[in-house]
């Protein structure tokens, strides 16, 4: 039950990496977007889809709090920094982009502010996962370490930044396949490049990590280097497939393809790091909850999860199809009125 518990965490993880990492990373985007009018097409895409997005990251936290007790208890005290700096930074982006959409297209404050959260919780990502990869110090199963711990000696720095690219790769490729003319060429211009950089520090990362983390990675056995072996391939795959379609039709395909190699990159981890959950001392089987508790929340899943998979598929057909241009704005906001979330009407067109 235990294993079966973790199957489901590790599945809410990805699904949010992929889902919520994306409108992130348009998020981001939007600062450097000087056109009001793709601006605001850029936040309607995110402002569409990022509440159901976001579901998957209470399931994540709700899962570990309540199956994997011992996790919150050891790993909280050394991450609450880089933790609380990205859940107020996701608080005020979805309170920005609620107020982006009701305003005029001229109005640029919350659409910024919208943009800083974004960059900001997508970094305090990154460095949390940077820190969790390098361990926290225990001793008699209580936490002994420093408060900035978590930086890692730089590492966690690192990883946020490579995390805010790899975010940034995968809104450019989504945009690529939900707008049109423009601005769909401008951000098929944007994956080729945010892709080298992707990979430049994903390498780097990867190279630095046996140094930086305290945990023992493992790959002695078929177990370990074969699912290891085969997500290194897919995520190579998927970076040169997102770099040679970029601007392409399909649209889509960049975005599939970065999505792919998010998930193997956390694959690869897993083999690297399991049993390890927060590394060096909390392993799957020390952390787990009772066998009455891990039935009554997979039951609770079992009931709330798929409702939440057929939101998403509702919300994604309905506005399936390309975003389009605001027509009451031009290209600097000017005499802009405001708009609401397009309808199904409007989404029409595209993949």
């Amino acid at each position: 039950m235990l294993f079966f518990w973790m199957i489901i965490v590790a599945f809410a993880l990805i699904v949010y990496v992929v889902l919520d990492g994306y409108d992130l990373g348009i998020g981001v985007l939007t600062l450097f977007q000087p056109d009001a009018a793709r601006r605001r097409q850029m936040v309607e895409v995110v402002g569409n889809v990022w509440d159901g997005n976001e579901s998957w990251l209470i399931l994540l936290a709700m899962g570990l709090w309540g199956g994997l007790p011992d996790v919150y208890a050891t790993a909280l005290p050394g991450l609450y920094i880089p933790l609380l700096v990205m859940l107020f930074a996701l608080i005020f982006r979805g309170f920005a982009v609620e107020m982006t959409l009701h305003r005029a297209a001229s109005d640029r404050t919350w659409t910024r502010l919208f943009g800083v959260g974004s960059l900001v919780a997508a970094f305090a990502q990154g460095v949390l996962f940077g820190g969790l990869l390098c361990g926290v110090t225990v001793r008699n199963q209580l936490f002994a370490g420093a408060t900035w711990d978590f930086l890692g000696h730089g590492y966690g720095v690192l990883t946020g930044l490579v995390t805010v690219t790899l975010f940034c790769l995968a809104g450019a490729a989504m945009l690529q396949a939900k707008t049109g003319e423009t601005l769909r060429d401008q951000m098929a211009g944007l994956v080729r490049p945010l892709t080298l950089v992707t990979v430049s520090g994903v390498a780097l990362s990867a190279a630095l990590l046996p140094v930086a983390t305290s945990a023992q990675l493992r790959l002695d056995g078929v177990d370990r280097w074969l699912p290891f072996g085969y997500a290194v391939l897919v995520a190579i795959g998927g970076f040169w497939t997102a770099y040679r379609r970029a601007g392409r039709a399909p649209d889509l395909i960049p975005f599939l393809a970065v999505s792919a190699a998010e998930v193997a990159g956390l694959v690869a981890l897993l083999a690297l790091y399991f049993p390890q959950l927060v590394p060096p001392s909390v392993t799957l089987y020390s952390a787990g909850a009772s066998r009455e508790t891990l039935d009554f929340l997979v039951i609770a899943i079992g009931v709330f999860a798929p409702g939440t998979i057929a939101y998403h598929a509702y919300s994604n057909w309905v506005f399936r199809g390309r975003q389009p241009l605001d027509d009451g704005a031009d290209a600097d906001g000017r005499h802009a009125a405001p708009s609401a979330v397009p309808g199904p009407q409007a989404a029409k067109g595209g993949n």
